[in-house]
């Protein structure tokens, strides 16, 4: 829901909403404008849109006005107000553990379900599995990692070993060759070709498990 949130509510509704807001109030003052017209003389003093408009213009100046003498601590336009989930200064990941450098460093096959996978700014992922090695992309990899991503990062990920630059079987930890939350640019978040979700369906149904 969080994810569903950030992207679509917080980054497309709240925005459109504002938008439509915005149209609504041109609309409004322009119809008000067009039904108060009345043809005549231009430089007629007494024609109700040219004192309508004053009144308008006035009352928007009145009004920041009256805001702009409140107390900076008070009031709704006194608040720190940020839409989302996460501060815009905040750390897309959370921070690389210190302990995460403990022990001697292992390889790639040490690497199994539990262990949490590191990019420079910090942690990316926890380990679900490891995929035998195959084509993805048109590349051939040794194998893949396949991991569900925390905070910001992407929810599922395909992570080719080749990725990997160390590993500390000791904390459990495995450390990745990128800078950030860069799995869907790197084509990470994609299955590896020839990878389903649903049955075979050229799978005979009598060799099919019961």
């Amino acid at each position: 829901m969080g994810s569903f949130r950030q992207k679509y509510l917080d980054g497309v509704a709240v925005p459109l909403a504002l938008l439509a807001l915005i149209i609504l109030l041109i609309v409004g003052i322009g119809t008000t404008f067009i039904n108060a017209y009345q043809g005549g003389e231009k430089d007629r003093i007494d024609r109700p849109e040219l004192w309508i408009g004053i009144g308008i213009l006035l009352g928007v100046i009145a009004l920041m006005s009256v805001l702009s003498r409140l107390p900076e601590e008070s009031g709704f336009l006194g608040k720190e107000i940020a839409i989302g989930n996460r501060g815009i200064w905040e750390d897309a990941l959370p921070p690389v553990d210190p302990r995460a450098t403990m022990g001697e460093i292992g390889t790639v096959q040490d690497i199994a379900a539990g262990y949490t996978l590191y990019a420079r700014s910090g942690a990316l992922a926890n380990v679900i599995g490891i995929l035998p090695g195959g084509v993805d992309y048109g590349r051939r990899f040794s194998g893949m990692i396949y991991a569900e991503g925390v905070k910001s990062a992407s929810k599922e990920m395909w992570i080719p070993y080749e990725a990997v630059t160390a590993v500390y079987p000791e904390s459990r930890a495995a450390f990745l060759a990128i800078q950030g939350d860069e799995a869907e640019s790197l084509g990470w978040t994609a299955p590896p070709q020839g990878m389903t979700r649903g049955a075979n369906k050229h799978t005979p149904a009598s060799d099919k498990v019961k």
